[in-house]
């Protein structure tokens, strides 16, 4: 059922005063399913759209809540983040992920970036001097998104309770970029899963260790490889992503390696327990989901499920 949700929620206090890369957002890493009322509300199961007032600008963002659950009942929490010029609906349709809600009892959110669904507007805070799509340098969001994040969680707890202890934020191409860009600043986030996206510099994350599941299309024609994978081409002055993040984890340089369906995982060796990090690669693969469903130009099926991937990842490494 498709109900649409009108929510005045204007985005006040802390979330006016702070910027999109401020790390006073954070919650405890390790804080406890949540405490206060929850699930009060208790909205429809299953799918809704809904808007909100959040830092000055109307946000639009899809959530699912799985069925057959409690509203009471604290469970995980997934945001799905679009790419650039697509919408929260798109991911809807591609990646699976309600199927998944359904399976394993996680809510998920689908937001729309702050130009909105389907726009040529930059979508995301991704953080500056970021690694270069064949086209130059994806653009920086102005509003806040890590507010959006928070109003976004804060709409979901008045329908279902919600398990803080694990959130998890995921996200495909721009979405990518701006999944990096959550991990380096959030400690409240639980772990990330960047797809087909690139990132900047860690050395100033104020988050120490963060578990990171990358993936990419060994033939992207958009966002070279070369930006998270240190096996291919390199892009002139940029860290691969997956070296990146295991030398701000503290990683070991060594690997192994398991074969997925047409792919790689490389697993670092020798990380903290909170900061395994797993970069995965398609062979002969473009810009595209791994594992996508539908007719999308988005969806590459014949792949591991990019969807299945990342939660394995997060109940592996991130629980």
């Amino acid at each position: 059922m498709r109900t649409l949700y009108l929510l005045a929620l204007a985005a006040c206090g802390s979330h006016s005063a702070l910027t999109h890369g401020d790390a006073a957002h954070d919650a405890a890493p390790d804080s406890p399913p949540d405490a206060d009322p929850c699930g009060l509300r208790a909205g429809p199961r299953g799918m809704s759209q809904r808007t909100m007032t959040v830092a000055g600008l109307t946000r639009t963002y899809i959530v699912y809540l799985p069925q057959g659950v409690s509203a009471s009942t604290a469970v995980p929490l997934v945001f799905v983040h679009h790419g650039y010029t697509m919408a929260a609906s798109d991911m809807f349709d591609i990646t699976g992920y309600t199927q998944l809600a359904d399976r394993e009892h996680i809510a998920v959110v689908f937001p729309d970036g702050q130009a909105g669904p389907h726009s040529s507007g930059a979508p995301w805070n991704v953080g500056a001097n970021v690694c270069p799509s064949t086209s130059g340098a994806p653009p920086d969001a102005m509003g806040d998104d890590f507010a959006f994040l928070d109003a976004m969680k804060a709409d979901v707890l008045q329908d279902q309770c919600i398990d803080r202890a694990h959130i998890f934020v995921t996200g495909f191409s721009m979405g990518g970029y701006f999944s990096h860009h959550v991990g380096c600043n959030r400690s409240d986030i639980r772990a990330v899963a960047p797809h087909s996206g690139g990132t900047h510099a860690l050395d100033s994350c104020p988050v120490a260790h963060k578990p990171i599941l990358i993936l990419h299309g060994a033939s992207d024609p958009l966002i070279p490889d070369g930006c998270d994978d240190p096996a291919a081409t390199p892009v002139l002055g940029v860290t691969a992503s997956a070296t990146a993040w295991a030398a701000h984890n503290g990683c070991s340089t060594m690997t192994h390696s398991r074969t997925v369906m047409n792919g790689t995982c490389v697993t670092y060796d020798g990380c903290p327990p909170d900061g395994q990090v797993e970069l995965c690669t398609f062979n002969a693969m473009g810009h595209c989901w791994a594992g996508g469903v539908g007719s999308s130009v988005f969806a590459c099926a014949g792949f591991e499920s990019a969807t299945e991937l990342t939660w394995q990842f997060f109940q592996q490494y991130a629980w």
